[in-house]
């Protein structure tokens, strides 16, 4: 009989051949695969809170996105605008104060609109607190000028947690500027606000797939209009326009949505199939890996008092 340590140094040395061979197989290639295939990466899944949908266009989410990528934009790309054809600016021609056009010659309309509005959104901000204490947020709202210097059309973007109070009280707040008139005739400007509590941001490092929850907030935005024409189209039709459902998107390589499932859904059915047919247009960030799911719930003019 040998050793008792002389087994236990035999039995140590068949473990590390056995180790060395298996290093060498995977040095060779075995079943090493590249860091880059597809099979290797999550695909990406974005589920998005609350969207509510309003007639009087005050929209926004519940829930604000999480931080992006930094220098990642959370304000769409707007779309064009052009004064309409007629009562593009309602009234006479403003008076054109020559001496404000020359003070002001070095600052751009949103930096005046900026400065003009601060002191008054902040409080709209205030004044909603009371209902909404906890609200911390923020919006993008945007002034249509039309040529006589009237902002003919105010609109919001990027809105989040946000009291819908609070946001209209910025949209009167913002339709009382006047601007020079515009030399091309008309002009786009957009205010920037965000607001925070005392304890200030609360994340402020993303995971890869916050990247793409976070661009999936703007990208679900492009869908607004058509989400408008749809509750419009059921309001014409005497159909109830207060319904909700949340919406399962299939992402295809490309970005495009492959296929839109809403479960479960309350209220008017044609509303919410229209609404899926809006979302089938959409176009998301191409998800790594070639698919992706974007789970979006959409409310259609919330209860009063409802969050």
């Amino acid at each position: 009989m040998q050793p008792l340590t002389s087994r236990r140094a035999r039995v140590a040395g068949a473990g590390l051949a056995a180790t060395t061979l298996a290093l060498a197989l995977s040095s060779c290639g075995g079943d090493e695969r590249p860091a880059n295939d597809p099979s290797h990466i999550v695909p990406p899944a974005a589920d998005i809170p609350e969207l509510e949908i309003r007639s009087n266009g005050v929209d926004r989410f519940t829930v604000c996105p999480p931080p992006g990528e930094l220098g990642q934009h959370w304000i769409p790309q707007l779309p064009p605008w052009t004064p309409p054809a007629s009562a593009a600016d309602a009234g006479p021609p403003l008076p054109v104060d020559q001496d404000f056009i020359a003070r002001t010659a070095d600052r751009t309309p949103t930096e005046l609109a900026v400065e003009a509005t601060h002191r008054d959104f902040r409080s709209c901000y205030r004044r909603a607190l009371v209902r909404h204490p906890t609200q911390d947020g923020r919006v993008a709202i945007v002034l249509r000028v039309g040529p006589h210097g009237r902002v003919a059309k105010v609109e919001s973007y990027g809105a989040c947690e946000l009291a819908p109070e609070a946001i209209s009280c910025m949209y009167s707040v913002a339709q009382r500027l006047r601007f020079p008139p515009p030399p091309e005739g008309s002009d786009t400007v957009t205010i920037p606000a965000t607001f925070t509590s005392r304890d200030g941001v609360r994340r402020t490092v993303p995971t890869a797939n916050d990247a793409y929850t976070a661009a999936a907030y703007v990208s679900l935005e492009a869908a607004r209009p058509a989400l408008h024409e749809c509750e419009a189209s059921a309001r014409r039709e005497g159909r109830p326009t207060q319904s909700t459902g949340t919406f399962t998107m299939d992402i295809g390589p490309d970005g495009r949505v492959r296929k839109a499932h809403v479960d479960p859904w309350t209220g008017d059915q044609p509303l919410l199939l229209c609404a899926a047919r809006a979302l089938e247009t959409l176009r998301f960030t191409a998800p790594a890996g070639g698919k992706g799911t974007v789970i979006a719930r959409l409310n259609f003019n919330p209860r009063q008092g409802g969050r």
